[in-house]
């Protein structure tokens, strides 16, 4: 047979809720034979006796519920401590199931959805903070919500980062520097990890002649870098020189007959 321990009433404050030692939510119908059971003249004797004594139980689990050590109350009601543990033990109880619930909750990010829990282990765990000194715990709120706190050691000190837990709409919102940083990291970490692909350059031909002068590639606007790439340059086709007459140095007829050329001096 499992050891049950009374973790709080549910939302409609029909049914009371237990949980075991493995984590497992119960929950018992508020009946008539219930109420008899609770409602005996041993337990009215007993509330009636507390009450006198400077502090009811109901008070106790009260302050206790929003944060409040038993040493605490102890100390400033003046009412001994194992008494203000007698009544504390049920919702330190609850205190600890809300804060279960709230680091299994579904956080959504860019690359999807992951637990609360997870998102803290592995983001300080990064930081060097060693896990196994992790403390989650929680206390209700005015609003009924809840303020859900981790804290760990580091080195000779240590640190904690809170949330507001809604158990209605299963959700929670960063409420420190800490949280926030470690939602922060994670969005950056997912950017990170996409690969982000570089504009490709465009290329611009460019004469060959040209190409030692060449300066540094320009842009052409965000995202469109150019290159230069050496393009050939037509040589204009080559100029024909003109023939050049050929010179008949033979001496003429007039030359044979009387022995000069007409053009002699």
């Amino acid at each position: 047979m499992k050891d049950l321990i009374f973790v709080g009433r549910s939302q409609d404050n029909l049914a009371l809720i237990f949980m075991d030692e493995d984590g497992l939510e119960f929950t018992v119908d508020v009946d008539e034979h219930i109420k008899r059971s609770i409602n005996t003249n041993d337990t009215a004797t007993v509330t009636r006796t507390d009450s006198t004594s400077g502090i009811s139980p109901k008070d106790i689990q009260t302050r206790i519920r929003r944060g409040e050590t038993a040493q605490a109350i102890a100390t400033e009601s003046g009412v001994p401590l194992e008494r203000i543990e007698r009544y504390a033990g049920p919702v330190l109880a609850e205190r600890s199931y809300m804060a279960t619930r709230a680091a299994a909750t579904l956080i959504r990010r860019p690359h999807g959805e992951v637990i609360l829990g997870e998102l803290a282990t592995g983001q300080l765990a990064n930081r060097g903070i060693d896990t196994l000194t992790f403390v989650w715990d929680s206390y209700r709120r005015d609003d009924s919500r809840w303020t859900v706190l981790l804290s760990w050691n580091s080195g000779s000190g240590g640190g904690s980062a809170s949330w507001i837990y809604d158990p209605l709409a299963r959700s929670v919102v960063a409420l420190d520097d800490e949280a926030r940083w470690l939602f922060d990291e994670a969005a950056s970490a997912d950017q990170a990890g996409k690969r982000v692909e570089e504009p490709k350059p465009r290329l611009v031909g460019l004469p060959t002649a040209a190409q030692e002068e060449l300066e540094p590639p320009a842009w052409a606007g965000p995202g469109h870098p150019t290159m230069p790439v050496p393009m050939p340059v037509a040589s204009p086709a080559p100029v024909a020189a003109k023939p050049v007459a050929a010179v008949d140095d033979s001496p003429s007829w007039d030359d044979i007959l009387f022995g000069h050329r007409p053009n002699d001096q």
